[in-house]
């Protein structure tokens, strides 16, 4: 079987004070470079730690997409206490919260570039399909989302799903099953890093079976 690849994303630290870490890059980091074996299919995890700030995600974004075929694309960011939170839909406008980079980080007319996609797009992943497998391996935290914030997490979010109706296509590839997760921003609320990398794994494995 050809090798599949899974681009997967954290984000850096954000807020006022900035703190030390982002839980979501201290999950997804764990899966640098693993080889997670679904079946017949190996799948390489690309891992990549993302700005907190629009402009550089709106090129970012693209160029990961362009520089290799993905079959899966999973952004993860910091979300509420108490449950991991899998995102539905997108919107491509309403964006004026500023970015690390302070006043002046939002983007241009308060909404993602480049595209001329839909307002909102939505994940052809099968959400409750999914919760449903992860609740069977004891995930019980785990809900279904239709607001992903209207921040960085669901401009990063906006961007990959246009990518994967857009450019890919125009590849002549098929588009890559792209989801976003939201994780808990503390230790042990409920889940730990391990437990959220597991987690991860547990979504790969998902998604992989899903393509067949």
């Amino acid at each position: 079987m050809e090798l599949k690849h899974a681009l997967i994303t954290g984000f850096e630290p954000f807020g006022k004070p900035r703190p030390s870490d982002n839980r979501s890059w201290e999950t997804v980091r764990q899966l640098a470079g693993e080889r997670i074996v679904v079946g017949d299919e190996t799948v390489l995890c690309h891992c990549f730690e993302l700005p907190v700030s629009y402009n550089p995600v709106s090129e970012l974004v693209p160029r990961l997409h362009r520089g290799e075929k993905y079959s899966l694309v999973i952004h993860c960011g910091a979300g509420l206490s108490g449950k991991v939170e899998i995102e539905q839909l997108a919107h491509r406008t309403g964006y004026i919260k500023q970015g690390n980079s302070g006043e002046g980080d939002v983007p241009v007319g308060s909404c993602v570039p480049n595209y001329s996609t839909p307002d909102i797009l939505r994940t052809s992943v099968n959400v409750d399909g999914l919760r449903a497998a992860l609740a069977t391996k004891g995930w019980a935290h785990v809900e279904a989302s239709q607001d992903a914030g209207r921040y960085l997490c669901e401009f990063t979010y906006y961007t990959s799903l246009a990518e994967a109706q857009t450019t890919y296509l125009g590849r002549q590839l098929s588009p890559p099953l792209t989801l976003f997760v939201h994780v808990p921003p503390k230790e042990r609320d409920p889940y730990d890093d391990a437990e959220l990398a597991e987690i991860m794994r547990d979504i790969v494995r998902y998604l992989i079976a899903s393509l067949d």
